[in-house]
């Protein structure tokens, strides 16, 4: 079996400027856009998530994995950012794969399913999917295991959480979502146990049989779908 396809990088704009986006597999079909994990859990399962599409390119599948403003490459700082820009940066990117693609799929693991019912896509397909009071739970404990001070120095609408500097109305936000209903067809997929939780771990890993397993199912269920 060849390889899948080198990944690229391109640009796509939002309201304070444009982010990068990883676009890996053929464009000139559907497309899938993935909404990775968040905050630590984007760092731990980044590499995961890049096996992830290429099993999909292998599979003939394109996608595109961007980046929200205030992560991964975003010039943008964090503190600066707020909940609607996250909702706005991900209805923008699906807006870009739009352009060239004769049908948008959403793939969203972990907290990327908190932000995807924005992208008025054909199909939704979620995986360990957890409300935002939970993923931030970690956070909040390692703050206090730390007994840091860096919120007695920060401005009043910051707070600092396990070294992530979060406007407020974020936090808040973050806080209080849960994952939306979106229209049908909807596969939500729980963690069962096998295979390596990697947002759990201290450091960034992968595991490529589960990036494999997730794929087969991802790509297993969109055939059913067009049947």
């Amino acid at each position: 079996m060849i390889d899948a396809p080198a990944f690229e990088y391109a640009r796509y704009p939002t309201a304070g400027g444009e982010e990068w986006m990883i676009l890996r597999g053929p464009r000139d079909g559907p497309r899938v856009l993935i909404l990775q994990p968040i905050l630590n859990e984007a760092n731990q399962c980044r590499a995961m998530v890049v096996d992830f599409a290429r099993h999909l390119a292998l599979a003939g599948v394109g996608s595109a994995i961007p980046d929200l403003p205030g992560t991964g490459e975003s010039t943008r700082p964090l503190a600066e950012v707020r909940w609607s820009d996250w909702r706005d940066a991900v209805a923008a990117a699906a807006a870009t794969l739009r352009q060239d693609s004769s049908s948008l799929m959403v793939a969203s693991l972990r907290g990327g399913a908190l932000i995807d019912d924005v992208c008025g896509a054909e199909s939704w397909w979620r995986f360990a999917e957890s409300s935002g009071a939970a993923l931030l739970r970690p956070l909040e404990r390692a703050q206090r295991l730390t007994r840091s001070s860096d919120n007695m120095h920060a401005p009043n609408d910051i707070q600092t959480l396990a070294g992530f500097s979060l406007h407020r109305e974020l936090l808040h936000a973050f806080r209080a979502a849960a994952p939306e209903p979106v229209p049908r067809p909807l596969r939500a997929v729980a963690f069962d146990g096998v295979g390596t939780p990697v947002w759990r771990r201290a450091e960034p890993t992968n595991d490529p049989a589960l990036a494999k397993r997730l794929a087969e199912d991802f790509l297993a269920w969109i055939s059913a779908c067009e049947r």
